[in-house]
């Protein structure tokens, strides 16, 4: 057997050895990205339903609901504000240039200096490592997906500390870059999201032009109500912003395994025409040599 027909084999092997694994990456990328948008779809239903009780607790209450703001105190020493960049990448990797991407935007965002001082929050193994890449300095945290759900735990546990620390002056403003894909049919990017302050979109107060008739009867302090109405549809975006960093991740990997089980496919083929050709050529070498044994075929 000649050297070149035996390491075509030997790739040949290997690829058929990887094959069937690039096809149960490129299911389960596929079968991820699609449960986060069902779960996104999902979330989106429940939010617009606890927007219109938000919307009704508005519209019964009306002009008694006074917000009170807290009595400013005049102190010598002035609170140190700062602003939250929370980049939300990948803990996997086979997914291209989703991190690089991630971390090439906050590296510019970062550059211009606009503000208060920035603390960066990066979530995710792979979106770390191409910040450092990048020369910024962040503090690492775990990834707010798993599989195709969002880290629910984490999530609020952050949520619940930078809406303290916003509340209490601390943080001036808290921002989220993550894919995001901005209307149907596009692709996803990478997009700066401001979640506090909460912009009035976020609190869905348009939907007021959806109420029921006749208006329910609410009971209870509205301005309690409100808080935590307010509070869980902050929640609300950001586990939407989560789910959508997912999907996007998933496709990303899907789009590179089909293109990496494209490429394969084209390989075997190669090395499959090429392991023939070299077969034929032993059998003609083979029957080359009988027919010489053989006097058939004067020898050259």
């Amino acid at each position: 057997m000649s050297e070149g027909k035996e390491r075509a084999e030997a790739r040949l092997s290997n690829l058929e050895a990887i094959e069937p694994l690039l096809g149960s990456l490129r299911v389960l990328s596929l079968s991820n990205m699609q449960m986060a948008l069902n779960r996104q779809a999902s979330l989106r239903a429940y939010a617009e339903r606890f927007s219109l009780v938000a919307a009704q607790v508005r519209s019964m209450v009306g002009d008694r609901l006074v917000s009170q703001e807290p009595e400013v105190r005049f102190d010598y020493r002035p609170v140190e504000q700062s602003q939250v960049l929370a980049v939300i990448g990948s803990s996997r990797g086979i997914c291209g240039q989703y991190n690089k991407l991630l971390a090439r935007l906050a590296a510019a965002r970062l550059k211009k200096k606009n503000g208060n001082p920035t603390k960066v929050l990066a979530f995710g193994v792979r979106v770390q490592r191409a910040l450092i890449q990048e020369g910024i300095r962040f503090e690492g945290q775990e990834t707010l997906g798993q599989g195709s759900k969002p880290a629910y735990d984490l999530a609020g546990q952050f949520l619940r500390g930078w809406t303290a620390a916003f509340q209490a002056g601390t943080f001036a403003k808290v921002e989220i870059l993550s894919f995001r894909k901005r209307s149907v049919g596009t692709n996803y990017s990478p997009v700066f999201t401001t979640l506090l302050p909460a912009s009035a979109q976020q609190r869905h107060e348009d939907g007021q032009d959806q109420l029921p008739w006749p208006p329910p009867i609410i009971e209870g302090d509205p301005e309690v109500m409100l808080e935590q109405i307010d509070s869980h549809l902050l929640a609300i975006h950001f586990y939407q912003l989560i789910l959508d960093a997912i999907a996007a991740e998933n496709l990303y990997r899907y789009r590179l395994l089909e293109e990496a089980k494209e490429n394969t496919s084209d390989l075997l083929e190669e090395l499959q025409l090429a392991i023939q050709s070299e077969r034929r050529k032993e059998i003609t070498q083979q029957l080359q040599e009988l027919l010489v044994g053989s006097g058939m075929l004067a020898q050259r």
